[in-house]
C-alpha cells in the first residue's frame, strides 16, 4: 500500500469561488492569479477551475507554455514580465501580455523586432518592491521614461495602447489604499497616461475593502482559493470568506497508536508531557510533506469525524495526535490536516504561517487527486 498522505484538489470549488469573486468585482474583468502552480493546486486544475476568468496572471514562461498546451486561449499576463531579453520571442509566440517594472525591461521591449501583445506599466505606489517610482525621479529621468513609453505605444498591437497597474501592500488595513492610489494617479500624470488606457489596481484584499479601486481589471489571488491574505482578516473579508469554499484538502491516515501514562513524553525533545493516561495516534504526514513544523500542540486536526489536537513536535514524516476525542480511532482511520472541516486559516494561525505558505508548501511526495465535479 502506498503512503496515505494525499492532497485532494476540489476543482469545482475553484469555479464556485470565482463566481463569488466576480459578484464583488462589478464590471471589472478578472485576472485569476495562478502563479506558483495555481497557488499549489496545479496549473491544470486552475485552468479548468477558472475557465470563466477573463485572463490568467502567472509568473513564468514555463507556466504560460503549460497553460497554452492545456488549451487556454484567453489572455495570459506575466506579472513580473520577462526575466531576460531572450524571453520576449517566447512571449510573442505565446501571445502573452507582460508587465514592465524597470528600465531594462523597457529597453528590451523597445529593441525587440517582433510584436508586443499587451504591455502593463507597473507603478511603485509605496510597496517598494517592483515598479517605477516617479516620486524619486529627476525631471530628466521622468522625461526620458515618458518619451520611451511613447515610443513603446507605437509597438503595442492593441487599441488601448499601454496599460497600467500597481500592487497594494496593506489593502486590508483602514484607508490602506488611499495613499497608494494617490501616488498611482500622480505617477500616471508624470508618465503621460492617455485616457482610455486600461488600469488594474485591486488584489484580493482591495477588491473587498476598497471597491472604488476595482477598475478595468482586478487581480484576485488567495480569495479564489477560499482563504484570506492575513491571519487576522477584517470584518469585511470575514464576511466574504463565509461565501467561499475550501479548494484543497490535505489528508492522511492513522498508522500507529500508543497508549501512554501520565507524565510520559511524546515525540522529539520532551516538548509534550501528558497530563493523564491517553491514546496517541500517529499519522503519516510531516514537515517533509508540507505540514508546518511550527504547528504547536493544540493545533486542531480531524480524526474520523472528530476534532482532536496535535501534540508534540511535528517530525519529518509523522505527527502525533491526542485521541481522547476519538476513542474509536484505529489503524487506517482517516485524518484531515486542513480542508473541509479544519480550515487552512486555523492551521496557519496555529503555526504562525499564512495560507499561501500552506498551499504552496505541499511537497511532491504527497499524492495528488482531483475532484472535478
Amino acid at each position: 500500500m502506498s503512503r496515505p498522505a494525499t492532497l485532494t484538489i476540489l476543482q469545482q470549488n475553484l469555479t464556485k469561488n470565482l463566481v463569488q469573486v466576480r459578484n464583488l468585482s462589478d464590471k471589472s474583468r478578472i485576472w485569476a492569479c495562478v502563479k506558483a502552480g495555481g497557488y499549489g493546486h496545479g496549473i491544470d486544475s486552475a485552468i479548468r477551475g477558472f475557465s470563466e476568468a477573463d485572463g490568467l496572471a502567472l509568473l513564468e514562461i514555463e507556466e504560460a507554455y503549460e497553460a497554452r498546451h492545456l488549451g487556454w486561449n484567453k489572455p495570459l499576463l506575466l506579472l513580473e514580465g520577462v526575466f531576460n531579453e531572450r524571453e520576449l520571442e517566447e512571449a510573442e509566440n505565446l501571445k502573452l501580455e507582460m508587465v514592465i517594472h524597470n528600465e531594462d525591461q523597457l529597453d528590451w521591449c523597445l529593441n525587440f523586432k517582433g510584436h508586443l501583445t499587451g504591455i502593463w506599466i507597473k507603478i511603485n505606489s509605496g510597496m517598494n518592491r517592483l515598479g517605477f517610482n516617479t516620486q524619486t525621479m529627476s525631471k530628466n529621468k521622468l522625461k526620458k521614461i515618458s518619451d520611451n513609453l511613447n515610443l513603446l505605444r507605437k509597438k503595442v498591437i492593441n487599441k488601448n495602447g499601454l496599460r497600467w497597474l500597481t500592487h497594494f501592500a496593506s489593502a486590508d488595513q483602514p484607508n490602506g489604499c488611499q495613499i497608494p492610489s494617490n501616488i498611482f494617479q500622480i505617477s500616471l500624470e508624470h508618465l503621460n497616461y492617455i485616457p482610455g488606457e486600461l488600469i488594474s489596481l485591486s488584489n484580493s484584499s482591495a477588491l473587498v475593502c476598497s471597491p472604488e479601486n476595482n477598475s478595468d481589471w482586478v487581480r484576485p489571488g488567495i480569495l479564489l482559493y477560499g482563504s484570506p491574505s492575513s491571519n487576522k482578516p477584517n470584518s469585511k473579508i470575514e464576511k466574504v470568506l463565509k461565501s467561499l469554499l475550501p479548494t484543497q484538502t490535505l489528508s492522511t491516515e492513522i498508522v500507529g497508536i500508543q497508549s501512554i501514562r501520565k507524565n510520559e513524553y511524546v515525540g522529539y525533545g520532551t516538548a509534550y508531557k501528558s497530563n493523564s493516561s491517553i491514546r496517541v495516534g500517529v499519522a503519516a504526514i510531516g514537515y517533509a510533506d508540507g505540514y508546518p513544523r511550527s504547528a504547536q500542540s493544540g493545533t486542531p486536526i480531524l480524526v474520523g469525524n472528530k476534532k482532536c489536537n496535535l501534540i508534540g513536535v511535528v517530525s519529518m514524516d509523522l505527527i502525533t495526535i491526542d485521541l481522547t476525542n476519538c476513542p474509536d480511532a484505529k489503524i487506517g482511520t482517516p485524518v484531515e490536516c486542513w480542508g473541509n472541516s479544519v480550515s487552512a486559516i486555523e492551521i496557519a494561525q496555529a503555526s504562525n504561517r499564512l495560507c499561501y505558505e500552506l498551499f504552496t508548501g505541499v511537497t511532491a511526495r504527497v499524492r495528488r487527486t482531483i475532484i472535478a465535479t
